[in-house]
């Protein structure tokens, strides 16, 4: 097995482990506003540039339309929008968030994210500061 098969392994090994324990890690990524947001990195399929929409006729604020992504339909919903912070005549995003809950897969424009994800939890650290607890 070569060096980069060894890494990979090691770090899908990682991210398993957490699923056992009292911690995660969150995927951050911006709405262009000040705030910053985060999603768990289990739930996230992809994330790459936004593809091409097809606008659909009479869809909820924030639903941009549709895609088709490796044959399945997936809506793809403008976050900003349907959060009521997106600023008339702005773009909605330049990345697309593929994400996956209860067997439902849904595309999220963002602006902006980390390469990066945080891990949070019990003895991770610095990295609770940035999360506010309900």
């Amino acid at each position: 097995m070569d060096r980069v098969d060894r890494g990979l392994l090691e770090s899908v090994d990682a991210r398993t482990k957490l699923a056992g324990s009292n911690r995660m890690e969150i995927l951050l990524f911006s709405l262009g506003t000040q705030e910053i947001f985060g999603i768990n990195v289990f739930k996230v399929r992809e994330v790459s540039r936004t593809p091409f929409i097809t606008k659909a006729p009479n869809m909820p604020i924030g639903v941009e339309g549709l895609i088709s992504l490796r044959g399945n339909v997936i809506p793809v919903l403008a976050l900003a929008k349907v959060m009521g912070i997106a600023e008339p005549g702005e773009p909605l995003g330049s990345s697309m968030m593929v994400t996956e809950y209860s067997k439902r897969t849904l595309g999220f424009l963002v602006r902006g994210g980390s390469d990066h994800p945080r891990r949070l939890g019990q003895g991770s650290g610095a990295g609770q500061r940035h999360v506010k607890q309900p």
